[in-house]
């Protein structure tokens, strides 16, 4: 799990770098906000029942971005033992991709995550199958948002 975020991550940052130059930016809240918003609709396809918990280890990470920073959520998702983590997040990963998110390719396959940019606000989400006996079964749930503006240039 902890080889696939810096990859993921590294693609999302050149690809900020990419496509937010120009225009103004929207704020850091507005972004964290949409973010929030992308990864809640993956969370929310989790059956009733199974969700025991959800923790936010990353609640203000940034990274650079042209004339800003650009937000990155993570959420750990713990859910109820027995709950079969894989078959759920083959049949999110495609029905996502029936409702208009594009597929990530990050290289070779990797049968227990799956990255997919977002149809409306072309927001790169990932998810993770974590398979941890010491704390529990989970779902990493990240979001990556577009460039905004230094949530600390007001300081």
């Amino acid at each position: 799990m902890r080889r696939v975020f810096p990859a993921i991550a590294a693609l999302i940052i050149a690809t900020a770098l990419a496509g937010c130059s120009g225009a103004a930016l929207p704020t850091f809240d507005e972004v964290r906000d949409e973010t929030h918003l992308e990864m809640q609709r993956i969370v929310d396809r989790l059956p009733a029942g199974s969700v025991v918990r959800v923790e936010d280890p990353l609640p203000d990470s940034s990274y650079s971005c042209e004339g800003g920073r650009k937000y990155t959520g993570q959420w750990e998702v713990y859910v109820a033992e027995g709950f079969e983590i894989q078959p759920w997040l083959e049949e999110v990963e495609g029905d996502l991709i029936e409702d208009g998110y594009v597929a990530v390719d990050s290289g070779p396959s990797l049968t227990r995550s799956f990255s997919l940019w977002t149809p409306e606000t072309q927001l790169l989400v990932g998810v993770i199958n974590v398979d941890d006996a010491e704390e529990g079964p989970r779902v990493e749930v990240s979001g990556y948002s577009r460039c905004a503006q230094d949530p600390f240039a007001d300081e």
